[in-house]
């Protein structure tokens, strides 16, 4: 989610929940780019065959015909917004059947996969400011990529 569908989503959370209510939700924090890059370009390509793997179920699950093979995995990250985002880059102009719809896809034309947003700790506090909780204690791991938050509503 990017920031501003996070802030919508700690809303809806926050409306379900009663007094005395926690809520735990973990960020991935912002750090090096390169480190970011190298994470989903591995080398063993695990981020591409996720995604190249969507194509896979769509074919099976929706009867389609898309030709995984002409489909390459693309990488980005902005380091200032903190979005990191996978797309598949289309290799050939190709068209594809999904059951009785036809779509069409120009050679380095993209499919937008998803969107693994990163957050500083200021992005966080904000977040949970402006969608009605409080931190009461975070908890990070011992490289300090990632932090869980225990919130609790402001009611």
């Amino acid at each position: 989610m990017e920031i501003e569908e996070a802030k919508h989503f700690c809303e809806e959370v926050k409306r379900k929940l009663n007094p005395g209510d926690l809520f735990l939700v973990g960020f991935d924090l912002k750090k090096n780019p390169h480190t970011i890059l190298a994470a989903y370009n591995d080398s063993e390509g695990i981020t591409a065959s996720f995604n190249l793997n969507l194509l896979t179920r769509i074919n099976r699950e929706l009867n389609a015909n898309f030709e995984v093979n002409q489909f390459q995995h693309y990488q980005t990250y902005d380091p200032i917004s903190g979005a990191c985002r996978s797309f598949l880059v289309s290799l050939c102009d190709q068209k594809v059947q999904i059951e009785n719809l036809s779509f069409y896809f120009k050679e380095n034309e993209l499919i937008d996969m998803e969107i693994s947003q990163k957050f500083s700790e200021s992005d966080i506090k904000k977040l949970a400011k402006d969608s009605g909780f409080h931190i009461l204690t975070e908890i990070k791991d011992s490289k300090k990529l990632v932090c869980r938050f225990y919130l609790d509503a402001i009611i």
